[in-house]
Formats: C-alpha cells, structure tokens, sequence
C-alpha cells in the first residue's frame, strides 16, 4: 500500500509541480525579470527526475506499469489517469528532458524580449501539455492535453515569433485546430460506438459489441487525419515550414523535436494497440504516405538557404520516417519508428539551438551568409555535427539505431506478406535516406568550414547557458546511439503486442 501511495503521489508531481512553477514564474515574473525561467527550469527538472526514476524501474523490469486514475466525471464513468509504461515512458522523459534543457536556453536567447514571466509561464504550461497527453488514459484527457499543447505553442509564435507572427501564428491555430477536431470526431464515435473513453476499456467493449468494419475505418481514418496534421505528413504539412522558421528558436526546438512527434505516439498508443486490424488494411496507404514525406521533406531541405527553414522540412522527412516504421507492422520497426522519436528528438533540438546560436551570437540564420566558424564556435560545430550525423543515421549515433530498425521492420513485413510491392518500398526509402545525408554535410561544409567572412570574425561561443544543453544533448545522443537498451528493451516489448511480424 505504501509503495502503491507513493507511485502515485510521484505520478501526479510529474503534472503538479511544473504547474506550481508555471504559476510561481508568472508571480515573481516582474521582480526576477530573465531569471524567473530558473523556476520554469527547476519545476522541469523535478519532473525529469521523476520520470527518470520510472525509468530505471522500467530498465530492471521493462514489463511493469505505474499507473494512477481518479473519478473525473462519474455519471460517464470518465476517469483522469496517467500510466507510466514501456511506450508512454521513453516518450515523456524525452519531452521532459528537452523541455528542461530548453529552458535554461530560453534564459539567455530570450534576454532582450519583453515579458519573460508570461513566456515561461506559456513555456511550461506547453510542457505540460506534452507530458500529460503521453501519459493519458483515456481518449477526452488526451484531447484535452492535446489541446493544452496548442493554445500556448500559438501564443509563444503569436508573441515572441520573427517575420509576418501573427498570420503565421493563425494559420499554425487553424492547421492544428482543425486537425484536433477531426481527431475529437472519431473520440466521440468511439464512445457512441463502445460506449467507454478508457483506453483500458475498448478491447473488451470491442469483443462485446462487435461493431461494423465500416464503422472502425471512419473512426480511423477521422483520428488518423488529426495526428497526420499534428505530424506534419504530406499533404498536410504546410503549417510546419513556417511556424517552426519563425518561432521564437526555443520554441522551435520544442515544436520540432517533441511536439510533432506525438501523433506519431498516438498513432502506436491508439491505432496500432486498440484499431489494429483496421490499421493493417490502410499499411500499403500509410507505407506510401510515408515515404512521399521522406522525400518531399528531403527535397525540400536541400533548397533551403534559412537554417530554420531547413531545419522544418527536415521534421517533415524525419515524421516519414516515424510514419514508415509503424505501418511496417513488424515488431522491429515499431520499436525504430517510436526510438526514433527519441533520436530525433535530441538531434533535431541540438540544431534549432544551434541555429538559434547563430542568431545570437551573429545575428544571421542565412546558410549562405555563414562559414568558417567551426574555430570560432568549436562547441557549436562538435554539436551541430553530432545533431547532423544523428539524423543522417551515423553510427554509432542514436539516429543510426532507430533508423536501422525502421528499414529492417519494413523488409522484414514485405518479405512476411511476400508482396513484391513492400520491399520495393522498404529499398525506395533506404535510397531515400541519401536526401537526409546530402542537406545534413552540405549544411556542415557551408556553415563550419571554408572561408571565414569578414563580418564574422568577431564571433564567438555563446553564454554557457546556451552551449550546456548542446553539450549535454551531444552526449546523450552519443550514449543513446551506444546503449540503446535504455528505451528499445521496453519499446520491444510493446511493439510485440501489437505487431503482426515478430522478432
């Protein structure tokens, strides 16, 4: 009883204490100016520690759960519950950890902005968003943290963003809104049709009311648009360009890395686990979705000169990715694409950082305006390089782990089915990962090396509040991609249960 207590007072503190530091942020916001983001920081990291804690629990045991519910709304039997397992852990604790990195970075790079205590206070309020829709455990909660993630990330665009914010900040609004509401359709269907939210509660309801095949593709097809949207899959994709460009950079780095990704995780949590059958009849579609985003997004990146705007469409390729590991429907590259997730998380948040450097300390994002600077920021260039490499799918870089696993999952199902189609597919997004390793070293070569220019020789590394988290994210992207075990033990054992190939 007391062990039980105590998981779920540590449960709810994951949630709590980043809101009583979002509302501390926002009180001693005017008297502690910049600094009040150390709050934001504090209750961030307090968070992370926690789910670090679940986290060795789930490395020793990666079969055990942690959950914790109560009565939300009785007369519909609606319950507010968050679960810590194999799937929602590595998802929350990547969130958390960038969240937290981010914040310290926030301090510096947001030093001449205006109104630092309703940034943090937005910033934090969107962190929790993301962390509690992972942890959710019914269908309306992760509406309503799904939501949560929206109203701050439009707010921090609309208030702190570069360039033409406010339409850009509306048409991100309009994008994810409507991409929300198509996803609250297919809630509000499952439940007429079920007659539960809980996620615990659709396989047996599923088995007892047995409803039309008919039925369960429309409720697929209306969540699927709403994390397509979330996910930025082509065609729906057109919002991510420019909300993640122009961004306030830490926002960007959040946006990008953890954000967008989580349709992804829902698509596991949600399709994949409880509409598999249905799911497996729309694969080929989603296989081929998938790849079209691997190499538009590609394309895309490589005709950026914005650092930023590269960076998007680079998210955009990187989501096909995500997207073609889940609609292998093979226990491996499951366990790639929802790694991946995490490998992309800590790359992709190292690059918008170190973007964000650049404007910083030079005040130019233009790729082509840039070089030279790998002597001048030598902690910036090991950390862009290792967030480049990453994604590029480098050994022994955490990219090149997930990535492996995403291309061999999607063989392994072709060869499975025997269907000619699929591996051409599997061999089409291999050749296509050259896209991602052309913009990535042509992006190096540009910025780090070659002829310094003039108006750059003054550059220099930026505050130590700044470089840290690059640091640190290098290391942790180095040590994912040597002891991937820390997440792909667990994530293995849930992609077993919901993939037609085996291991």
């Amino acid at each position: 009883m007391v062990k039980k207590m105590v998981v779920e007072s540590l449960l709810t503190q994951i949630i709590i204490i980043p809101l009583v530091a979002s509302a501390l942020t926002l009180l001693l916001g005017k008297r502690m100016g910049r600094h009040c983001g150390w709050i934001a920081f504090f209750g961030l990291l307090y968070a992370t520690c926690i789910l670090a804690i679940f986290g060795i629990e789930l490395f020793r045991n990666p079969s055990k759960a942690y959950a914790w519910s109560f009565e939300w709304v009785p007369g519909v039997g609606l319950r507010f519950g968050l679960l810590a397992d194999g799937l929602s852990l590595p998802f929350a604790l990547t969130i958390s950890l960038l969240s937290t990195l981010i914040a310290v970075y926030s301090i510096s790079y947001m030093e001449h902005e205006h109104g630092s205590s309703v940034y943090f206070t937005l910033y934090t309020f969107y962190a929790i968003g993301m962390i509690g829709a992972v942890l959710s455990t019914n269908l309306i909660q992760f509406f309503f943290f799904f939501e949560i993630m929206l109203l701050p990330s439009w707010a921090l665009i609309n208030s702190w963003g570069t360039g033409a914010r406010e339409r850009i900040a509306l048409k991100y609004f309009i994008f994810t809104h409507l991409g929300a509401l198509s996803l609250l359709i297919g809630i509000l269907a499952t439940y007429s049709i079920l007659g539960t939210l809980d996620l615990a509660e659709i396989p047996s309801m599923m088995q007892s009311r047995s409803p039309p095949s008919w039925i369960l593709q429309a409720i697929v097809l209306t969540m699927l648009i709403g994390f397509f949207v979330k996910l930025a899959i082509f065609p729906v994709h057109t919002w991510l360009p420019d909300a993640h460009a122009e961004a306030p950079t830490p926002i960007s780095a959040l946006l990008s890395p953890a954000m967008i990704g989580i349709g992804g995780y829902a698509i596991a949590r949600i399709i994949l686990t409880y509409f598999r059958s249905t799911a497996l009849y729309l694969s080929t579609s989603l296989s081929l979705l998938a790849l079209v985003t691997m190499i538009y997004g590609g394309l895309m990146a490589l005709a950026q000169d914005d650092i930023k705007r590269l960076l998007a469409y680079s998210s955009i390729s990187q989501m096909g990715y995500l997207l073609f590991g889940l609609a292998s429907f093979s226990a491996i590259g499951i366990t790639g694409s929802m790694f991946h997730y995490v490998s992309h998380g800590t790359c992709k948040a190292i690059l918008f950082m170190v973007s964000g450097v650049f404007m910083h300390q030079v005040g130019i994002r233009s790729i082509s305006k840039l070089g030279g600077l790998a002597g001048k920021m030598p902690y910036t260039a090991i950390s862009m390089m290792i967030g480049f490499l990453g994604i590029a799918g480098t050994p022994p870089l955490n990219g090149f782990q997930s990535e492996w696993m995403i291309f061999l999952g999607a063989f392994y199902y072709g060869f499975y089915i025997n269907n000619i189609q699929r591996v051409l597919m599997a061999a089409l997004a291999v050749i296509a990962s050259i896209l991602t390793v052309g913009y990535a070293l042509w992006t190096i070569r540009r910025i780090l090396f070659g002829p310094l220019p003039e108006n750059l020789k003054t550059a220099k590394e930026a505050p130590l509040t700044m470089t840290v988290p690059l640091i640190v994210l290098a290391f942790v992207t180095f040590l994912l991609g040597i002891y991937p075990r820390i997440f792909t033990d667990m994530l293995l054992l849930v992609a077993d249960k919901v993939a037609v190939v085996p291991r």
